[in-house]
């Protein structure tokens, strides 16, 4: 559990990133023109992205209550929404995105679901998500290389190459024992010759990882059927998100794109940032927009998509995690008080 203050660390550090960033949009945008063009666009359109971001959240809940539903946990859909809305925002205001899952499994924990079956159900969740995540990336290079800009080719595959490795050690982890074990040792031991503090800790805190992954390749390999349920879901929850830059195209007026092509442009500017260890990689993810998406939207209208897309896909649901958050954590403590 995060204390109070180190949220707020967090948060600061988030909200100076975004500060900073819109700082260098508006540097090179006007921002009365852009806020004039944002207020003439098709609204509808605006509203269908935030429909299909709020599917974005649905499909991750329907895949951990599935999960959670054969290891003898019942999660309904309000209180799924909640956790995974909880972890969006933990998500986005942590580097690298590493505080969402360990704040989803800590509240679960209060509602009663046991934190095994909770590791295990977002274990599934994150490892089928990668593996969707690397196939998009790699159809959207296929298709659309010519309108990536070759200078941030680069990043994609720096992004690329580190989900791959991160898939490959939840796959070592998850289906062989011996090969996980060899690699701790040798990590520990370099921990060893550096004089690392808290080794043992360290040591202690990967063991139970790798026990919980033990219990997720043996849960999978008996309910082969539910890890592929858990990719259909995923595979509808990135779709889902990868529409959004798509519905802002279309509130402009613009068709000279169709929904495939700018949805797997999406895939690849996701795999481009999501390696970055910035909370939500702040600023990275506009400048990378702003790059990519230059000849779909044309340059006057490229500050206002950058704004509405990140608006919808991102900052939104991070403001509305944030306050189911506080909510949660006053509804918590006052509970705890009442215990006492």
């Amino acid at each position: 559990m995060k204390s109070i203050k180190d949220i707020l660390k967090d948060l600061f550090l988030f909200v100076t990133l975004i500060i900073i960033t819109l700082l260098v949009i508006f540097n090179n945008n006007n921002f009365k023109e852009t806020m004039k063009i944002i207020s003439s666009v098709n609204y509808h359109y605006i509203l269908l992205g935030i429909v299909v971001m709020t599917f974005y959240f649905l499909f991750e809940t329907l895949n951990v209550k599935n999960i959670l539903r054969r290891l003898g946990n019942r999660l309904s859909i309000i209180n799924g929404l909640k956790y995974s809305l909880i972890g969006f925002f933990f998500s986005g205001i942590t580097p690298a995105a590493t505080g969402g899952q360990p704040m989803q499994i800590y509240y679960m924990k209060k509602n009663g679901i046991q934190v095994t079956n909770s590791t295990l159900a977002l274990l599934i969740q994150i490892c089928s998500f990668h593996i969707v995540t690397i196939i998009c990336g790699i159809i959207g290079l296929s298709l659309n290389y010519k309108l990536f800009p070759y200078n941030y080719l680069w990043l994609f595959g720096f992004g690329l190459f580190f989900k791959f490795l991160a898939l490959t050690m939840m796959l070592i982890c998850l289906f062989s024992q011996k090969l996980s074990a060899k690699i701790v040792n040798i990590f520990i031991k370099f921990l060893q010759k550096i004089r690392y503090k808290n080794v043992q800790n360290i040591k202690e805190n990967i063991d139970n990882s790798l026990m919980e992954y033990d219990n997720g390749s043996k849960f999978i390999k008996r309910n082969k059927k539910i890890f592929l349920q858990s990719l259909f879901l995923v595979f509808l929850q990135v779709m889902v998100y990868y529409m959004v830059p798509y519905f802002v195209y279309r509130a402009f007026n613009l068709n000279e794109y169709n929904l495939f092509q700018i949805m797997f442009i999406q895939a690849m500017l996701y795999i481009s940032v999501s390696s970055i260890p910035l909370p939500g990689a702040v600023g990275v993810s506009e400048s990378v927009f702003l790059s990519i998406y230059l000849t779909i939207f044309g340059s006057e209208q490229l500050a206002s998509a950058t704004l509405l897309t990140r608006g919808i896909n991102f900052y939104l649901f991070v403001l509305i995690g944030f306050v189911i958050t506080v909510f949660t954590i006053i509804k918590t403590k006052k509970a705890h008080v009442n215990v006492h």
